[in-house]
């Protein structure tokens, strides 16, 4: 999977910045494109890439949660819809895939869902970033022996409890005791 997210990445990039070229549509905005989202964009998606690559050499089987799956995908596909409703300036107006295919007077349309969805796809792939983060964090814990989660603490203190050996030396009532005296 974390080929195959860099390669979709690289795609999803590259259809952002020069993806108007299917409809003539390319202009003078292409560089700020290339430089004000491209790049951020191909950076986010390259880091959790090789955070989920480092992954997988730990814990390969588990390498990308469902959540990080899911988030990768839906990643992608508002990605896809920012590139198809992002303008250019053209000699003929501002003009983007969907108003290409729509007409010119869909171009306020076009603006409005460009902004959207390039605010979410931004999110989406630092929260990308951030579930690589976790997923490693938690491959680490599990591979230590660590518990993942509060359920598994609280599973491992009743097991605990149960073979009578004691949770931590002082408790509740310890410190009760002590102050009796």
């Amino acid at each position: 999977m974390p080929t195959t997210m860099l390669i979709a990445a690289i795609v999803l990039v590259i259809w952002v910045v020069i993806g108007r070229f299917t409809v003539g549509a390319l202009g003078p905005l292409t560089y700020v494109y290339a430089f004000g989202l491209g790049v951020p964009l191909m950076a986010l998606h390259t880091v959790a890439a090789v955070l989920f690559a480092r992954d997988a050499k730990f814990y390969p089987s588990e390498s990308v949660s469902p959540r990080a799956s899911l988030t990768a995908i839906g990643s992608w596909i508002v990605t896809a819809l920012f590139g198809f409703f992002l303008p250019d300036s053209t000699p003929n107006g501002m003009e983007s895939v969907f108003t290409a295919l729509t007409g010119p007077n869909m171009s306020g349309i076009s603006y409005g869902f460009a902004n959207t969805f390039g605010v979410v796809s931004m999110a989406m792939a630092v929260a990308l970033v951030l579930l690589a983060l976790t997923d490693l964090r938690n491959t680490r814990r599990a591979l230590r022996g660590e518990p993942l989660s509060e359920d598994e603490l609280l599973d491992r203190m009743e097991a605990q409890d149960g073979q009578g050996e004691p949770r931590h030396a002082g408790g509740p009532a310890a410190s009760s005791d002590s102050n009796r005296q």
